[in-house]
């Protein structure tokens, strides 16, 4: 039997079911603040547990993979305002402690700060503030939880990428992730807890930020009717606009060697996997296919590499690849 990412701990439907309930009542996810000529937009996000990863191989080692940690967090609210067309503002850091005296030791907060401020500052942005806590009796004493928030502009307004501009006939890019990111990381730490090359492996290749990817694009004057940061819930996430189309793939990413790893030891299907893996694929693009060749070109010219990987049709919601012979039904994401 199979040990999936929900058996690890991680029950994404009962998650849902609270997100979804948390954006009823506050009406959008998330908050879109229109001016007369812009927009401003402001992102929540958390890293997971990463920082455990890292504080394992710390633990058993002595290696210090907190300037990966510090990077993904940075990269994970990054990657979310990118979806929107958002051109990074400010970007602040959230950290709880179970105890003081995760903050003696300095060498592992120096680099966590090190790799944050890099990660806003390769996105353009400005690291403003953020809040720090110590909560005994509330998060494990060797442990912390880490998070943030972003603010960007949309100017003009027309650079809001919305679902409205999906069209039947678009092409979907892959643009490649670097391995797992931040996600799925509570099942990599169960199979491979005896296994510090793995979990190394995991961690080691700083998460992909795709914001400078997003803001050439636009100031080149090349429309992006939607994308998607493929985090949890997988190529799940490729469907997330709630609009009836089929999302048809074609061709994939190349496999990052973490997650045959993770396959081989879980023996997870391959639906279960691209269902909660990102599989080589850390962001999509749908455009019009005019635009295509000038997209991988930029791409290309900052090192990011991207796929012409398949095409948007009318019709129910799903994403279909047929290469794999999987198909994911719309009800299997129920979030915005």
């Amino acid at each position: 039997m199979a040990l999936t990412y929900q058996k690890s701990g991680v029950n994404y439907h009962l998650m849902d079911a609270f997100k979804n309930a948390c954006v009823r009542a506050g009406g959008n996810s998330p908050q879109i603040l229109e001016f007369s000529d812009h927009y401003l937009i402001d992102i929540n996000e958390g890293i997971g547990s990463l920082n455990q990863l890292a504080d394992d191989i710390y633990q058993k080692s002595g290696k210090d993979f907190y300037y990966q940690v510090g990077w993904g967090n940075a990269a994970t609210i990054l990657n979310d305002l990118s979806m929107f067309g958002a051109v990074p503002l400010t970007l602040k850091l959230f950290v709880a402690a179970g105890s003081e005296n995760w903050f003696a030791d300095t060498k592992r907060w120096k680099n966590l700060i090190r790799g944050f401020k890099d990660g806003a500052k390769f996105a353009g942005a400005s690291w403003n503030g953020g809040e720090t806590q110590t909560l005994v009796g509330v998060i494990n004493p060797k442990s912390i939880v880490l998070g943030g928030s972003a603010t960007g502009v949309v100017s003009p307004k027309t650079n809001l990428i919305s679902d409205k501009n999906i069209k039947e006939g678009d092409r979907i890019i892959i643009v490649e992730s670097s391995g797992v990111h931040t996600n799925g990381i509570t099942l990599i730490r169960k199979l491979f807890k005896n296994h510090l090359k793995i979990l190394e492996l995991a961690i080691k290749d700083k998460t992909i930020i795709y914001s400078p990817l997003i803001q050439k694009l636009q100031q080149q004057k090349i429309s992006i009717h939607y994308c998607s940061h493929i985090t949890g819930h997988g190529w799940r996430k490729i469907m997330r606009s709630k609009l009836n189309f089929s999302y048809l793939i074609d061709k994939l990413p190349r496999i990052h060697p973490i997650f045959k790893s993770i396959q081989q030891k879980s023996r997870m299907s391959d639906i279960q996997m691209y269902g909660d893996y990102n599989m080589g694929a850390g962001f999509i693009l749908v455009v019009d296919p005019n635009s295509v060749d000038s997209i991988l070109k930029i791409a290309k010219s900052l090192k990011y590499i991207a796929l012409d990987a398949g095409v948007v049709k009318k019709g129910p919601r799903k994403v279909v690849i047929p290469p794999l012979g999987i198909e994911f039904l719309g009800k299997s994401l129920q979030i915005r």
